[in-house]
């Protein structure tokens, strides 16, 4: 893992995430606004998919991911890998990744099955779905509990604002 420098991080925090926390949030904020997506088939499925993408890499930064073992959803601690050392996670932020425990017992399961929707339909063409993660209701929920982790175990410890949503 390399050190990152000051500019690195703010760099990070400010553009990077912000650009992300889009991706993660406009689900969201266009259903918080009404808006219709009757006859916009296209850009509702590019909306669902940047909320299950941010998701899915959001966890990963934080060092968690989903998995299903054939009979249930399940969230993980997700150590670094050292086939991929130029990876930005937290913990060269805040000096550590999070662990399965920093997550309300509450909201693992559906974590890890919108992590393993996104795996399954974003990285690979696949038979096989888990329907039950691919509601919108499910997928603004678990942006709302990623934006939470990120505000509460990165932007907070650090003293700084989470970025506002890039319009």
């Amino acid at each position: 893992m390399r050190t990152l420098t000051t500019t690195e991080k703010t760099q990070f925090l400010q553009e990077h995430l912000r650009h992300r926390l889009t991706l993660l949030r406009t689900l969201r904020e266009r259903k918080n606004v009404a808006h219709n997506f009757q006859g916009q088939g296209d850009i509702a499925r590019c909306v669902k998919d940047s909320n299950l993408m941010a998701v899915r890499l959001f966890l990963d930064f934080l060092g968690l991911r989903g998995d299903f073992d054939g009979r249930d959803y399940m969230l993980k601690n997700n150590l670094r890998n050292p086939k991929f050392p130029d990876d930005v996670k937290i913990d060269q932020f805040v000096g550590k990744l999070l662990t399965v425990d920093d997550v309300p017992s509450s909201k693992r399961r559906f974590l890890a099955g919108v992590y393993v929707r996104a795996d399954k339909e974003l990285a690979h063409l696949t038979l096989t779905f888990n329907k039950e993660f691919n509601e919108p209701a499910c997928l603004i929920e678990a942006a709302d509990v990623v934006e939470d982790l990120l505000k509460r175990f990165l932007y907070e410890p650090l003293r700084e604002r989470l970025p506002e949503m890039d319009v």
